[in-house]
């Protein structure tokens, strides 16, 4: 308001006085304040004016001064950037027209965002891209929240702290990373554009091929953008990797093998592929041949085998001689001449592997049959030798099968023949069979070769076979067959005699005898019999029917007599049968005796028994009674 300022002033004289007044204004001081909000780094701080004065008077000036070196407005709501964080103090004078002032001062806080930084590589497609997030806390408080723009058009990741990306197809993507602190959430943005490149496609060319064949393999991956780099084969046998874009490989085994490549971009991206390669088996060839004589067919029989994986398709001959055959697994061969020819057969699989081998097939040469006999005529028995002259052009002959004609076979060359006849001649066919070593065979046959005369039959019959000195005479009946002349002997030094039927022979003294006939034909083949007779002495057997054992020298004894007597026994019964005496020796006849001779027998009638055997071994049994007389 107004009011009146009076000063009084008094001297020290008196006390004298002196007044005097004056008007004082006293006007309205105004009330500095303003509002604000702590900002982040970067961000520009809007400050409102909120200054008062009394309604009665109005502010006119404000000058503002920001802290940070002397920056000042006098702006009435100004704003301000501040290019450092930190704590600034700021100044707001208000003054009004009538040059009152007043003063507000607050601090206003500029807060650092936190500080991004991430790594990655630049990755291949269908491998995950790999982030590692380094952002640095702010100096004031802490990173609160984050979130990651793959640049794909997927999800924000907000969770992950270093997250780990798959995208879907290749090419260049803004990778965004936005963190905010826990002050105010103060963010920071970092972009960096990372690269997902194309994969390749990994594949390669190759045939099957025959076991012992090189097998080729050719690369023949893409890469839609950039280039393949670098190639690994691995071709399945535990052989040492290749990394050749285009090679060969020789595998040991037949069978299947899994191969794969491996390739590799120049940005290091990769691709597998895996085939299977089959090596086929080769064929094992092998064909038995038989071994055959000159002019005999040659059979050949394929013995060749391949694995069940694969089979034989084809057959091809070559028969050594200049001819060929194609597709026949067994067949057969006739050679112009013996010799030897070297075969060879080519034999090809399905797959079209193949094998040959090549044998010598020798066609053996048969032998030339000769022979000779050192007779061809003669009577039976002809004995004939036969000498081989047979030879072989190569090897040895080893045997001789001769058939003389008559049905059967033998290896001896030599042969005796007989003629079935007695009246006709007989021919005999001769074949020589001969067999070399090789076995091969080769007969000569001659017709009518040997020729048989007949012998005569001889034969007679005797009557009596057997006769006795008193009845010496043999009657002699001719049985011969085919004979003209006949010839006898007798066999007692009698001359011979010839005729068909001679008359009965009488023979002087006993014995045995051996007639023989000899008989010949119009061919002078003989044939002679034989036959035996004997001459016996005649059996002739005595018994005395009494004798009187006296000792005077006549008929003191009682025994049978005979001729020809080689068995003997007497046995001499009493009237009751009762045994008395027995002798087995003609020289011991009874004397009369008993009782082993210690008594005398009574003279009365007595039965004997006699068992004699004669000179034939003929037994003659007699029984009768004889008297003792005393």
């Amino acid at each position: 308001g107004n009011y009146l300022l009076t000063l009084i002033t008094n001297s020290s004289n008196l006390g004298c006085a002196d007044t005097i007044v004056k008007s004082v204004q006293v006007y309205y001081n105004p009330t500095a304040d303003f509002t604000f909000n702590d900002v982040c780094f970067r961000d520009t701080v809007h400050f409102n004016n909120t200054s008062s004065v009394h309604n009665s008077t109005s502010i006119t000036g404000y000058l503002w001064v920001f802290g940070d070196g002397g920056a000042t407005s006098n702006a009435k709501d100004p704003s301000h950037y501040y290019s450092i964080s930190g704590t600034y103090n700021v100044t707001l004078v208000s003054t009004t027209a009538n040059g009152c002032s007043a003063v507000a001062n607050f601090n206003i806080k500029v807060f650092d965002a936190p500080s991004n930084a991430f790594l990655f590589s630049n990755t291949c497609l269908f491998d995950s891209a790999v982030v590692t997030n380094s952002s640095a806390n702010p100096p004031v408080g802490s990173i609160a929240s984050w979130s990651w723009n793959f640049g794909d058009g997927s999800a924000i990741n907000t969770s992950v702290w270093s997250p780990s990306h798959l995208y879907a197809a290749p090419g260049n993507y803004l990778l965004t990373l936005i963190t905010n602190s826990s002050n105010l959430g103060c963010a920071d943005t970092l972009k960096d554009t990372i690269t997902v490149f194309p994969m390749p496609v990994a594949n390669f060319g190759f045939v099957d091929v025959c076991l012992n064949q090189a097998m080729n393999f050719i690369d023949q991956s893409i890469v839609s953008i950039g280039s393949i780099a670098s190639v690994s084969w691995n071709f399945g046998d535990g052989s040492p990797l290749d990394t050749n874009p285009i090679t060969t490989h020789t595998y040991a085994s037949p069978g299947s093998y899994t191969v794969s490549l491996i390739v590799s971009t120049n940005n290091s991206c990769k691709d597998t592929v895996t085939k299977t390669v089959t090596v086929h088996p080769l064929p094992d060839a092998e064909f038995s041949a038989t071994r055959v004589c000159d002019g005999s067919i040659v059979t050949f029989n394929d013995l060749s085998t391949i694995p069940n994986t694969d089979s034989l398709q084809s057959w091809t001959w070559n028969f050594g001689d200049g001819s060929t055959l194609n597709n026949n697994q067994n067949t057969s061969h006739l050679y112009p001449t013996k010799g030897s020819y070297s075969v060879q057969l080519l034999v090809v699989s399905n797959f079209g592997c193949l094998d040959s081998i090549t044998k010598i097939s020798i066609v053996n040469p048969n032998p030339v049959v000769l022979f000779t006999a050192n007779d061809t005529v003669g009577c039976e028995p002809l004995c004939i030798g036969f000498q081989d002259l047979s030879y072989i052009a190569s090897g040895i002959n080893v045997q001789w099968t001769w058939d003389f004609g008559e049905g059967n076979t033998a290896s001896d060359p030599n042969h005796c023949y007989n003629n079935g006849s007695v009246v006709l001649p007989e021919f005999f066919s001769v074949t020589l069979t001969v067999t070399s070593d090789s076995g091969c065979i080769s007969t000569l046959s001659k017709n009518n070769y040997i020729t048989v005369y007949p012998n005569p039959n001889a034969g007679f019959a005797v009557a009596p076979q057997t006769a006795v000195i008193t009845n010496p005479v043999i009657s002699i009946i001719d049985a011969s067959e085919g004979a003209n002349f006949w010839t006898w002997n007798f066999g007692d030094g009698s001359d011979t005699v010839s005729a068909f039927n001679p008359l009965p022979h009488t023979y002087a003294d006993t014995g045995t005898y051996t007639i023989m006939l000899v008989t010949s034909n119009q061919f002078s083949c003989l044939d002679t019999s034989y036959q035996t007779v004997i001459i016996e002495p005649d059996f002739l057997f005595y018994i005395p029917n009494a004798f009187t054992p006296n000792d005077d020298g006549v008929n003191d004894t009682f025994s049978g007599r005979g001729l020809v007597i080689t068995k003997y026994e007497m046995t001499i019964f009493d009237r009751w049968g009762n045994l008395v005496f027995f002798s087995d020796n003609i020289d011991k006849p009874w004397d009369g005796r008993v009782n082993h001779g210690t008594e005398i027998a009574q003279g009365e009638v007595y039965i004997y028994s006699f068992k004699v055997t004669d000179f034939n071994m003929k037994k003659h049994e007699y029984k009768g009674v004889v008297t003792l007389v005393r």
